[in-house]
């Protein structure tokens, strides 16, 4: 203590800058450094995990082309297969049009092959430079020999021929016929005039009758991906390359040359020796080959000739059944990080000198500044900590120093208000003047008078719903004002204990305290249910609006989670319309992560081909004949199987995945129906398809239904959509000129579900309508109820008086369609004339 008594304070806060100036420039200098580190580190992981998702994706798309050729051939040819055939020219064009027209731009694909369990072959073969196909065939045609033919007809000259050769003794064969499943080859070089490698994709074929005939096998020529992988702009000095399970490199970016083994036997092929990464020609490549015999490293820092190269290995080929395939890259630093480390040095002695010249000054003027700067770091960290209290002055102070405490002190007054105008923005919403939902947040962590945290009962959440509407319609200005009349009534309505907030735009919360009994609770959600029931104001506009109510103790820590299961319930809420209140169940929760689980899983439905559409047939109750279909939309989903479609229809329409289905459903309806009529179904025969109320108001709608028609060759005739009756009430204004050009165009509109459950027929009046479809509900009881019975007959009579035809739905009986009949309905549809079925399981109508 002595020694710091005689220290002048000089000496000793120039000694303690130098100290704090040394130990912040080191540490600076350290974490600069840690910092660099770890900055290439991350750039590092950046561009290798770039390179290898985009390789991943490339060649995903490069190897998933052989198994899709596959399917396709396999889904074209299946009514045509027999495993007695003994000539496969059936075969020739499918195999044919998926190259030149499913796969026209995937030149990789060079060749679809079929193999019977008979011996026979054929396939069709792609030039790699001509793009030019020809056929290879061994059947009864070519007496057991295999042709290969200068073009895709047996009169074309036979350029090669082989005699003996039989698929069924050929390991891409036999390893197929063993396992029934499908499996890749190992690489070997075709016959092409230009030789590469070559690798197969085989998999077992079955005809409708599920009995295996034979295996298709499709080439794809990998040098395709070396050429990618070698135009790779960002890849620079790096090296990128595949490695399959045996750890061989199948395609690289270096210029490794293949071992070329020819063979002796008639094979199609002669077998490519794929080479290791040791014997590879770079030099990148075999330093990192003793790392690659482990497959559980999945990053590698290595030096090579004083470069330091950064690498990464990723597994892939799972989904397609290539084991143990991985993708390496390996990246050199100076490709990234460019000059940064010549910058880092000469910052480094510039620090050092700035350093120097510090001690310098520090020891001469430092000592007269001491005390301000201290005074004023104070007052800043004050103000960090958001004291606004004003800084002491010294009876010692520079001008600039007495300019910067001035200003300090200005700020602080500044910020102090700033912050309090903040806090209260914050807060409280701007409009309403209620709470906000941080401000509720806030108020809800204020302790009670006796310092305990306080408890909360029971929330209810009220919405606005047409404040949209009044927006758009109405103006801003008259928004803010519904809005600002409904907080008003909610503030007189609520009770003061009470907690309330406006928590989003449509939507506010009120908050009971704790001791409030539920039946309390539940006299208040009354209160609330009378707020939409009336005009407001001299404007006469109403709240539209719905509630919820979730019960159960609460806090602040859990508010998040009860407004939440408070959002649930108003969603159902508002499914009952205006006024309506709904309390939460646990259910709701689960029902919530259940379809947000289940649209997941249906928006990948079509990419994945589990839709379906299957018909149902629509005939003339007279004579039983089949005038139409139905089409019905059907899910078969890998993870919860055959999914009902009021379950699954719902969720598409509140997502919007409704319009990539239903514009599906359309094309693929026509499609069927196109090639049924091609093998000689009636040219009339007319097929009904739903169509939602976001379709029919798609600009492109039209647009979408003329293209159908054209690419199928269908008539206008052919074809009828179906409307419910809840989208004509609720959208025929919106839809009317729409429903004008379709019928324009020539197509029928069916109003579906007829009677289930709107009495105002205004619209049978405002819209052009085709064909009336009487909801199941009556059909069903019209043998038993004498009331269903006459509703039916009024019906029948307003379609006879509007001279539309009539389909009964739901007719399962013979009594119920000789009913209807009688009372005058022409047409009908239900289980009794066929339940739905995909359309390639249908008679032909004109047998029936």
């Amino acid at each position: 203590m002595r020694l710091f008594r005689s220290v002048s304070l000089k000496p000793l806060v120039t000694l303690l800058f130098v100290l704090l100036l040394t130990i912040t420039l080191s540490t600076a200098l350290f974490l600069q450094l840690r910092n660099e580190m770890r900055l290439f580190e991350r750039l590092s992981d950046r561009v290798t995990a770039t390179h290898i998702e985009s390789v991943r994706s490339h060649l995903f798309n490069f190897m998933e082309v052989p198994i899709q050729a596959n399917a396709a051939v396999e889904i074209a040819i299946r009514n045509s297969l027999n495993e007695s055939d003994s000539s496969l020219n059936e075969l020739e064009v499918p195999l044919k049009e998926t190259m030149e027209r499913i796969f026209p731009n995937m030149p990789q694909l060079s060749l679809i092959a079929f193999g019977s369990a008979n011996g026979n072959y054929v396939a069709v073969d792609r030039d790699s430079q001509t793009g030019d196909f020809r056929l290879l065939l061994k059947d009864v045609r070519t007496r057991g020999v295999m042709n290969f033919y200068s073009g895709m007809s047996t009169e074309n000259p036979v350029i090669n021929s082989l005699k003996y050769y039989d698929p069924r003794l050929r390991p891409w064969y036999r390893n197929v016929e063993v396992n029934r499943r499908g499996i890749w080859t190992t690489g070997y070089w075709d016959l092409n005039k230009v030789r590469e490698l070559t690798i197969s994709y085989n998999s077992p074929v079955y005809d409708t009758n599920k009995r295996y005939v034979g295996v298709l096998s499709s080439d794809i020529k990998v040098e395709r991906f070396n050429k990618y992988l070698r135009s790779i702009p960002s890849l620079g000095n790096g090296v990128i390359f595949i490695l399959n399970g045996d750890n061989k490199m199948v395609s690289y970016s270096s210029d490794d040359k293949l071992k070329f083994v020819p063979q002796e036997t008639t094979i199609l092929y002669d077998k490519a020796t794929l080479i290791s990464p040791q014997e590879s020609i770079s030099p990148i490549i075999r330093e990192m080959a003793p790392y690659l015999n482990d497959k559980s490293i999945d990053k590698i820092l290595f030096t090579l000739n004083g470069e330091v190269f950064h690498g990464r290995i990723a597994s892939f080929g799972s989904g397609l059944g290539l084991k143990n395939w991985r993708i390496v890259v390996a990246v050199p630093q100076s490709d990234f990080i460019g000059k940064l480390d010549a910058d880092r040095r000469s910052t480094i002695f510039l620090i050092l000198g700035v350093f120097l010249v510090g001690i310098t000054l520090a020891w001469i003027i430092l000592s007269k500044i001491t005390t301000p700067i201290l005074d004023v770091a104070r007052q800043a960290r004050l103000i960090a900590l958001q004291e606004w209290s004003p800084a002491r002055a010294p009876r010692f102070q520079l001008k600039e120093i007495r300019l910067l405490n001035n200003a300090f002190n200005e700020m602080s007054a500044t910020l102090s208000t700033a912050f309090s105008k903040l806090r209260h923005q914050v807060n409280y919403d701007p409009v309403s003047g209620l709470l906000s939902a941080e401000g509720l947040l806030e108020q809800m962590k204020i302790s009670d008078t006796s310092g305990e945290k306080r408890k909360w009962r029971g929330l209810v959440m009220l919405s606005l719903d047409n404040i949209g509407d009044v927006n758009n319609t109405l103006g801003y200005q008259k928004g803010e004002w519904l809005l600002s009349e409904f907080a008003a009534t909610l503030n007189d309505v609520v009770p003061k204990e009470a907690l309330l907030a406006r928590v989003n735009d449509v939507e506010f919360a009120v908050c009971y305290p704790e001791g409030c009994p539920k039946d309390i609770l539940t006299e208040e959600v009354q209160k609330y249910v009378h707020l939409y029931a009336h005009a407001q104001g001299s404007e006469h506009l109403m709240f539209v609006g719905s509630i919820a109510f979730v019960d159960g103790e609460f806090d602040d820590a859990s508010l998040t989670q009860h407004l939440r299961k408070a959002s649930l319930a108003l969603v159902n809420a508002r499914k009952k319309g205006t006024g309506a209140y709904e309390v939460y169940k646990p259910e709701m929760m689960t029902q919530a992560v259940e379809n947000t689980q289940m649209l997941q899983e249906l928006s990948q439905a079509q990419i994945n081909q589990e839709l379906l559409v299957y018909f149902q047939p629509i005939v003339e109750l007279r004579d039983g004949r089949v005038i139409g279909a139905e089409a019905l939309l059907r899910w078969r989903s890998k993870a919860y199987g055959m999914v009902a479609p009021y379950i699954f229809i719902p969720l598409a329409e509140e997502s919007g995945l409704i319009l990539s289905i239903g514009r599906w459903v359309l094309k693929e309806s026509c499609r069927q129906l196109a090639l049924k009529i091609a093998s000689g179904w009636p040219r009339d025969f007319i097929i009904h398809i739903n169509v939602s109320a976001r379709q029919l108001m798609q600009t492109d709608f039209y647009d979408v239904i003329v293209e159908s028609l054209r690419e199928n060759d269908l008539s206008p005739c052919n074809l009828a959509i179906e409307l419910t009756e809840s989208i004509l009430v609720e959208k025929g204004t919106i839809i009317g000129e729409q429903i004008a050009r379709i019928r324009a165009l020539g197509l029928s509109v069916a109003i579906d579900d007829f009677g289930s459950g709107f009495s105002s027929l205004s619209y049978l009046y405002r819209l052009q309508f085709d064909c009336l479809k009487i909801d199941r509900d009556f059909v069903c009881g019209v043998l038993e109820s004498a009331r269903s019975e006459a509703i039916v007959s009024a019906v029948v009579r307003l379609a006879d008086g509007l001279s539309v035809p009539l389909v009964a739905e739901g007719i399962e009986t013979e009594e119920a369609a000789a009913k209807l009949y009688h009372l005058g309905c022409k047409r009908g549809q239900g289980y009794y004339f066929g339940r739905p079925i995909p359309l390639d399981e249908w008679e032909n109508p004109r047998n029936k």
